[in-house]
């Protein structure tokens, strides 16, 4: 279940858009014509098409099955991505195409994986959804190279068909094959435990939610926009496409131990205060980055800790959730809470990419993403103690 959640992760829609979009920047400037945050505006627009899906996901998570769920999204996801290649001729139907595929591939979104985990665990459950979870992070370190080598040999356009069959051929089989009930054992302690939480409309009315939703908004923007523009910034200081794409690629394996680590962690300590120092982390990372540092030791130890913060969110957004509200609600609440996440780190790209070509560098925006994450780390120390299980239906602090 574990390996079957990390490769549908790795493979889903956000893995797909964020981590080869930077790759194809700059060949699709030239092919068009268009500007840098012109292309890197096509996550945005494929953000639009979550935020007006993932809070319908959510209510089908805890209404429905998740396999059919799953496996119909991952479907459509692999052959709208695929098209994007073939039937774009123009900026309208760039953005067009990434709206559909990006409503059709909701379902492939980590809250639908994470659900599927908290199904199956709840005494090791931190760690079971880092180990679940260090798909994308396999997916941010080899998706770059991956799109390079399609670029380079294939072009831009084959490029899109190549990585839109990675769900098909990698996700859909797996899940098929094990993506099953959990057991019976497991299945009752998570029916005990999804008696107790509250409702959204109940969550809105406390300052965790916003605190939830706030905190890792400015996180995602920050990490978010760094990670889309990681293969520019390196051609834009000298290195060539591959190189590029193998620094960017760093980047994922730190997310993959990101998401060990805190999934470990989490088990043991305090959420919130867990989360504001890895929040913080990559404030040395902006800083670093915005001075035009040109040492490959020291852009890859910046990378690497984007990577690192970039891993532990998902996973702190997924487990703060269940923690602090229940699951009796869980797939409602997180869907709109992650709505606030995935929200930033579609938005970010493209403005990152209008402050580049509005300054000619990324200075500015990485300054401000500088401060996004230090406010983001002192106001997740703001949700308190964990609630703790009083009625059915009701947390108590």
């Amino acid at each position: 279940m574990v390996l079957t959640a990390s490769v549908g992760v790795g493979t889903g829609r956000t893995a797909l858009f964020i981590f080869s979009t930077g790759v194809f920047t700059k060949t699709l400037q030239e092919e068009f014509g268009w500007g840098r945050g012109d292309v890197q505006s096509m996550i945005a627009v494929a953000t639009v098409g979550v935020l007006l899906a993932s809070p319908i996901v959510g209510q089908l998570m805890d209404r429905v099955r998740l396999r059919p769920l799953i496996m119909t999204s991952t479907l459509a996801i692999g052959i709208t991505f695929a098209l994007i290649g073939p039937l774009t001729n123009s900026l309208l139907t760039f953005y067009g195409l990434a709206f559909v595929c990006s409503v059709l591939g909701s379902g492939t979104l980590p809250v639908t994986w994470s659900r599927a985990i908290f199904d199956w665990f709840s005494v090791q459950r931190g760690l079971a959804l880092g180990l679940a979870l260090m798909g994308s992070g396999l997916a941010s370190f080899l998706m770059p190279s991956y799109a390079a080598w399609l670029l380079t040999n294939f072009g831009w356009r084959m490029g899109y068909v190549g990585i839109g069959l990675l769900p098909l051929v990698l996700s859909l089989p797996l899940s098929y094959f094990f993506l099953k009930p959990p057991p019976e054992k497991a299945a009752a302690a998570v029916r005990r435990e999804a008696q107790h939480g509250i409702s959204l409309r109940e969550a809105v009315r406390g300052h965790r939610f916003w605190v939830i939703g706030l905190s890792f908004f400015l996180a995602s923007f920050a990490t978010g926009g760094i990670v889309a523009h990681l293969v520019p910034m390196m051609t834009d200081r000298g290195y060539d496409l591959r190189t590029a794409a193998w620094i960017a690629g760093a980047q994922g394996l730190a997310v993959v131990a990101g998401r060990g680590v805190t999934g470990y962690l989490l088990d043991r300590f305090w959420g919130p205060a867990l989360a504001a120092v890895v929040i913080v982390l990559p404030v040395i990372s902006c800083l670093v980055l915005a001075g035009g540092v040109q040492s490959t030791p020291v852009m890859l130890a910046s990378v690497i800790l984007v990577g690192f913060a970039a891993g532990a969110e998902f996973d702190m957004v997924a487990f703060l959730t269940a923690r602090y509200f229940g699951l009796k609600h869980f797939g409602s609440l997180y869907g709109v809470l992650y709505a606030f996440f995935v929200s930033a780190s579609g938005f970010a790209p493209g403005l990152f990419g209008k402050a580049f070509d509005a300054t000619h560098n990324y200075t500015l925006i990485l300054n401000a993403s500088a401060v996004a994450l230090v406010v983001g780390g002192v106001m997740v120390l703001f949700l308190g103690r964990y609630p703790v299980e009083t009625s059915v239906g009701h947390h108590e602090t």
